[in-house]
């Protein structure tokens, strides 16, 4: 019994094709834009950090220092 293929027309398999690549293409836009935005979340914890070290070594230091008792 000879085996039986169905094909889609061209004109089908062709707009198919466009709109993976097109699927593919946004979800390349995505992913650089949750990387990008990672990337800032990470910079601005960074800098909160080292802003908070400043101010902490600022109060714990110098003449007008914030003393804190030890027991």
């Amino acid at each position: 019994m000879p085996e039986l293929r169905l094909r889609a027309p061209a004109h089908v398999a062709s707009a198919a094709s466009e709109a993976l690549e097109e699927v593919l293409r946004v979800l390349k836009k995505l992913a650089l834009a949750a990387a990008a935005a990672g990337a800032l979340a990470a910079v601005r914890k960074r800098s909160t950090g080292k802003h908070e070290a400043d101010l902490w070594h600022e109060a714990t230091s110098g003449p007008g220092a914030v003393s804190t008792p030890t027991r």
